[in-house]
């Protein structure tokens, strides 16, 4: 990950000692999940027939991942907030970075994000929701470093720069597009195809890479 030397003293300041920004970004889904109000942060449904996301649509009330994410962001700028509230916000900064490049957390209204759609492959049966969060990522070789390593290097430099850029509108849009028309091809029979797969594992590896460069780039401006 290409943090500054000034943004990783600061991620090291704030975070408990021994615990990498990785730990950071799944204590949303451990701990944070105690607290039931938070659970809305982690996704925006958007209706089928919409162009993209729209706050006073899909988040009237901003208590979903685009909003959360920004204000997020504003706190842990804010060096006379208080600790917890910038140990908090790093955590949770990580975690929607995550989410928010996820297509289906930011999928139809009408199916929860994919939720209440059930899909199998290769006798597994889970949610066409859970298959993106988990299942996808668990196909790849290798534990949770090797992968960020191997995710690393792949990158160029064309596309660090290419994608060091945008907002938390423009990240859930391009998530709400994939979700159109790669994540929801799943067929009337809901038995996922290896060419469903094939496609959706290379979308997945996309996104993860482009999650870990702008983590970095947020971190970056946000600790300048």
């Amino acid at each position: 990950m290409h943090l500054t030397e000034q943004s990783r003293e600061e991620v090291k300041r704030l975070l408990p000692t021994g615990t990498t920004l990785a730990d950071a970004a799944v204590w949303p889904d451990i701990e944070g999940r105690r607290m039931i109000e938070l659970d809305r942060l982690h996704h925006v449904n958007i209706p089928e027939n919409a162009a993209g996301y729209s706050q006073e649509r899909d988040c009237e009330a901003r208590n979903c991942m685009v909003e959360a994410l920004k204000w997020f962001t504003t706190v842990l700028a804010d060096a006379e907030a208080p600790i917890n509230l910038r140990l908090m916000a790093i955590r949770y900064l990580a975690h929607l970075l995550g989410d928010i490049h996820q297509p289906l957390h930011a999928g139809r209204r009408e199916d929860r994000g994919g939720i209440d759609i059930t899909v199998s492959y290769r006798a597994q049966t889970t949610n066409l929701h859970l298959f993106w969060d988990i299942n996808l990522v668990e196909m790849e070789e290798g534990d949770a470093e090797e992968l960020a390593k191997k995710l690393h290097d792949s990158i160029t430099e064309k596309q660090r720069t290419k994608w060091q850029s945008g907002d938390t509108k423009k990240w859930t849009d391009e998530s709400f597009l994939i979700s159109r028309s790669n994540a929801y091809t799943v067929g009337e029979s809901m038995e996922l195809s290896d060419g469903y797969l094939a496609t959706t594992r290379s979308i997945v590896r996309r996104r993860l890479a482009q999650g870990g460069v702008r983590l970095a780039w947020l971190l970056n401006q946000t600790f300048k």
